[in-house]
């Protein structure tokens, strides 16, 4: 019988198990708390890394007298990384009490955080479930110089509404307020019984007793939380179907005149034009909510746009909330810099529209005359829109600039390959989120060229390009 000797490396390999074992009895320390946002530059605060947000109820009551909001916010997480402490993006208000899975949870507020501490580290993987319990008078924490549709939950005589682009979701519920992040939403909203609640996503269950009605509002589709929306007021609702099965469904402050609904009775017509250029409707139901009230803006909230009683009726407009459901609501945003993948798209899409009406030569002609009058008046296009900056994030150049953008791309490329790269785009990145170099990949593999230099000059240099053809002479 022949007896070996352990080699070096067996000895070696029992050490390390040795070792490995010995560290596995001692106390590990607590995972270090993630530092609070995602890494947008533009919004440095918003998001928290750590949280996975799977689905969202606000279960709220508003006093509309009062103008307060009051109740819950409960948000199923997966934690991405160990946690034993960890934030959630909500600025004014006051908390009262906080839960994880049910049980008490210490907190603290600090620099528009709403930091939670568990006792023991919840586990990278771990399904948890927190629960906020809030009251106060919504969106007193805007800063000076917000953007109008920016400040969250806002009260006006007569009713409220929700707008909350792009960092305006935490000024009413707790949130990882971040487009990276889509979540479900159940929308539950007590009111007292005069008002009507329309919201995000479909109407399922309304209940009532003899002072109040509590509407619940199911989004069944991934929602970023800026797109969240909730409209109270004396409204009258409209419901159809579209063709295809899509239900469609709109409200408008009561009383109000037909004439002033008219306008959107062109809804179907785009929506089904829009399906045959983008792809299928990437959503459950779509529909329009009017607020009795002057709001300067519309606003591409997911599944039910946004329009103040100040809205003229046109068209265009329409037809440019519409394509956000694609491109915003659908393919959001990776990063704030990348804006004019939403607002440039929609801008460009409401031409597509004009140019359904008419023909491709008028539609461009409308294009080429918007870039000459543009480049020959003091309002210049000279923005880089592929990295606009923070304070001029919705300047008139991302929407103009990003619209003329794809022009330029269609007549590089073709009408074929060009509504090819929209779709395929539309459908690679559907309920997710998208960079400019995702759709610059995307271009380049479909028209197989190399386009660096174009999304160069067109997005990120202060000039605007020089197309001939268009009617600017060069150096403009």
């Amino acid at each position: 019988m022949n007896v070996r000797r352990p080699s070096r490396f067996i000895l070696f390999a029992a050490v390390l198990v040795a070792a490995a074992l010995s560290g596995a009895c001692r106390p590990q320390p607590p995972p270090a708390p993630p530092e609070p946002g995602i890494g947008d530059r533009y919004f440095p605060s918003l998001g928290n890394v750590g949280l996975d947000v799977q689905h969202v109820t606000l279960d709220l009551r508003a006093d509309m007298e009062g103008e307060t909001i009051s109740g819950s916010a409960s948000l199923s997480i997966v934690a991405t990384q160990p946690l034993a402490r960890f934030s959630l993006d909500f600025v004014g208000l006051t908390v009262q009490h906080v839960t994880i899975d049910g049980r008490p949870a210490a907190f603290e507020r600090e620099a528009g955080e709403l930091w939670i501490t568990r006792r023991a580290p919840i586990p990278a993987g771990t399904n948890f479930r927190v629960r906020v319990d809030y009251a106060g008078a919504p969106g007193q924490a805007a800063p000076p110089g917000a953007f109008p549709f920016a400040q969250g939950w806002q009260f006006f005589d007569g009713g409220a509404f929700v707008a909350s682009e792009p960092d305006g979701a935490s000024r009413w519920f707790p949130a990882n307020d971040h487009p990276t992040d889509k979540a479900t939403y159940t929308l539950r909203i007590t009111v007292p019984q005069a008002y009507v609640v329309a919201a995000n996503g479909r109407l399922a269950e309304v209940t009532e007793d003899r002072r109040e009605r509590t509407y619940v509002w199911e989004a069944d589709d991934p929602l970023a939380s800026y797109l969240v929306t909730v409209v109270v007021a004396e409204l009258e609702g409209r419901e159809s179907v579209m063709a295809d099965g899509l239900p469609l469904r709109s409200y408008f402050p009561a009383g109000t005149d037909e004439a002033a609904i008219r306008p959107f009775a062109v809804i179907p017509d785009i929506l089904a034009y829009y399906e045959a250029v983008f792809g299928d409707y990437p959503f459950e139901t779509y529909g329009t909510v009017v607020v009795p009230v002057d709001l300067s803006f519309a606003l591409e909230t997911q599944t039910l746009t946004l329009y103040g009683r100040d809205f003229p009726g046109t068209e265009s407009v329409i037809a440019h909330e519409l394509a956000h459901e694609w491109f915003g609501n659908s393919v959001s945003v990776a990063r704030w810099e990348d804006v004019w993948l939403s607002e440039g798209f929609a801008t460009y899409a409401s031409y597509l529209w004009y140019e359904q009406l008419t023909d491709r030569q008028h539609a461009a002609d409308e294009l080429h005359r918007l870039y000459r009058m543009l480049n020959e008046s003091e309002v210049r296009l000279n923005l880089p829109i592929g990295d606009p900056g923070p304070e001029r994030l919705f300047d008139r150049s991302v929407y103009v600039r990003g619209a003329l953008t794809l022009e330029a791309l269609r007549e590089t490329v073709g009408d074929s390959v060009f509504f090819e790269i929209l779709r395929t785009y539309a459908d690679r990145y559907r309920h997710g989120n998208a960079t400019t170099q995702d759709f610059v990949d995307v271009a380049e593999a479909l028209s197989r060229r190399d386009l660096d230099a174009f999304f160069s000059d067109w997005l990120y240099e202060v000039e605007v390009p020089f197309v001939p053809g268009w009617g600017v002479e060069p150096g403009f």
